[in-house]
């Protein structure tokens, strides 16, 4: 989930490489990819040696925007989602890139027809009030999400899941709009969950691992009101940690829960987050030790490339345009926005502007998501939609303009103002203008003031949009762009075909015919990039820097971006 927009995932509106990322997926400009010391790690590398543990197991960290919300029903950015994940943790998480269970005792128990998933909760398991966590607190906080009440952009996420009830309940036409207690989530008893789906889906375990899918304790929710997560008094957990301290558009801190059920296997004591946006400044930090980890920019990357904290973790997050053709009627125009997508040279986005591991994409769903029933992943075999080049991408839109009786047409590029994010502004721009009278201006949005000009669909191209995967399907790409998703982008264009593939894809599903349904998830990603719905720019990833002296922080596609809790910190 993870992206700029978020009309709900995991995702998301973002700039990852940008050190940015929303949740299924969406976030602010991070800068959390990495650390180095200014010796080049020589010291460091002796101390870790030593294996001499430091006095305070404690880390430090950058991000390059505050925390939107911490209330797990409605926060869609990936800055977020990092503390839910830490302090709300659901009955499955990833740990060390491994789908382990969480807050379920063991993975669940699957009736043969796969439409009932029951857990079993781990006993003894505490809220931070003291207050036993039990398997009402899950379906309290499902009934919550879906609540229309709540107004959640990710309530649709029940649907996806398939859980029994959920697309009526969030339909007003339906006999039971509203009626949350329809919802197929039903508590046994105290220490068992059951869940009931509409029909059998090949990802509903992996789902689970999202973010929205945790528990709320429902008496300290009703009452906190409408002060429930906003500050850290007004938040509880259950997770490995808890938000204790929050200066907001400054920073966060994280501290460990005593009463974590594996509280012996979280060595990190604390984690503390400091809002900084200039990539310069971060460095500067880490050079001088106040952060363990830090996100390097393009120009940062040379010179810390050969030096022994120095990493490049590849990422499974897609970035794209957003392109709003109520605001730019021209946008309908098929030729105009293929002209748009032909003429970017992502290869020189990605090898000299990003140079952080990211790869030019001319797809929507990445490399590496998901493998099909031939065992192949989604990518192979499949070349990138609309290669074109300037040339074509010119004569596309002298056609465009013709078609539309226009000379000229101006539009806006909004994007968040980090550092990178400038830059890549200024590309896009130029890259645009190639195309003679188009005439590009960029708008500089904080992440907060971009997050909330892209939900109010303000923007006319939103370029600070990404997706992360909510689970490891290519659905929970391809299904974002479905119409009647509530979370979609591409606002003012109708794409029926595409919308009946996707609705195609779910029946095959249904009916567990996945070399058909495969067929069709594939099917609908060309017409959805052939015809331009969407713009994708680059598949994230990142170029990171560790410090010497810390061992355990682990890169994950799934869960949680960068697992510390086990992490170890060494004298230096």
């Amino acid at each position: 989930m993870s992206k700029g927009k978020f009309k709900w995932s995991f995702v998301a509106a973002l700039l990852l490489a940008l050190g940015m990322v929303l949740a299924a997926c969406s976030g602010g400009d991070s800068g959390e990819s990495g650390s180095d010391s200014s010796s080049g790690g020589d010291d460091g590398e002796k101390s870790s040696a030593s294996k001499e543990l430091a006095g305070e197991q404690v880390l430090h960290f950058v991000r390059g925007s505050d925390l939107p919300s911490v209330d797990i029903s409605v926060a869609t950015d990936t800055t977020s989602a990092e503390v839910i994940q830490r302090t709300h943790p659901g009955l499955i998480t990833f740990k060390n890139k491994e789908m382990v269970p969480e807050m379920a005792k063991d993975m669940p128990e699957v009736s043969k027809d796969g439409l009932t998933y029951t857990f079993k909760l781990r006993e003894n398991l505490k809220w931070s009030n003291g207050d036993p966590l039990t398997a009402s607190d899950f379906v309290y906080a499902w009934q919550r999400l879906i609540d229309p009440d709540t107004k959640s952009e990710y309530a649709y996420i029940m649907g996806v899941a398939n859980v029994k009830n959920a697309d009526k309940i969030m339909n007003e036409d339906s006999d039971i709009y509203g009626k949350v207690e329809k919802l197929g989530v039903k508590a046994v008893d105290k220490h068992t969950l059951q869940v009931q789906l509409e029909s059998p889906i090949p990802f509903f375990t992996s789902l689970l691992s999202f973010n929205k899918f945790g528990p709320l304790n429902e008496d300290f929710v009703k009452k906190q009101g409408d002060k429930f997560a906003k500050e850290p008094e007004n938040l509880l957990t259950v997770g490995p940690y808890k938000l204790t301290k929050w200066d907001h558009g400054v920073g966060w801190t994280l501290e460990k829960y005593k009463d974590y059920y594996a509280a012996d296997e979280v060595n990190i004591t604390k984690a503390t987050f400091k809002v900084v946006k200039e990539k310069n400044t971060q460095l500067s930090l880490y050079k001088s030790d106040e952060i363990q980890m830090d996100g390097l920019s393009a120009e940062q990357v040379n010179a810390w490339k050969d030096k022994p904290d120095f990493q490049q973790v590849p990422k499974n997050c897609v970035f794209y345009w957003t392109l709003n053709a109520n605001n730019v009627p021209e946008f309908k125009n098929e030729k105009l926005r293929k002209a748009m997508s032909m003429v970017i040279d992502r290869k020189g986005l990605t090898n000299v502007l990003l140079n952080n591991g990211s790869i030019p994409a001319q797809y929507i769903v990445p490399k590496g998501l998901a493998t099909g029933p031939d065992g192949k992943d989604f990518r192979e075999g499949v070349e990138d939609y609309l290669p074109g080049g300037v040339e074509e991408a010119k004569g596309l839109w002298k056609e465009a303009k013709k078609e539309l009786g226009i000379d000229t047409l101006e539009v806006e590029y909004a994007t968040t103002d980090g550092d990178t994010s400038a830059q890549m502004g200024e590309y896009m721009a130029n890259q645009l203008e190639q195309l003679k009278g188009l005439k590009v201006t960029i708008k500089k949005l904080p992440w907060n003031a971009y997050l909330e000009y892209t939900q109010n669909d303000k923007q006319e191209i939103g370029a600070g949009s990404g997706w992360c995967p909510d689970y490891k399907d290519p659905m929970t790409f391809l299904g974002y762009w479905y119409s009647g998703n509530p979370n979609t982008d591409g606002v003012g264009l109708e794409r029926p075909k595409y919308d009946k593939l996707v609705e195609k894809a779910r029946e095959l599903a249904k009916q567990q015919k996945p070399e058909e349904r495969w067929a069709a998830l594939k099917e609908a990603e060309k017409l959805l990039i052939e015809k331009a719905y969407t713009i994708p720019t680059y598949q994230a990833g990142a170029a990171i820097v560790i410090k010497p002296y810390v061992e355990g922080i682990v890169p994950q596609s799934f869960g949680i971006e960068y697992y510390f809790r086990e992490a170890k910190v060494y004298k230096h």
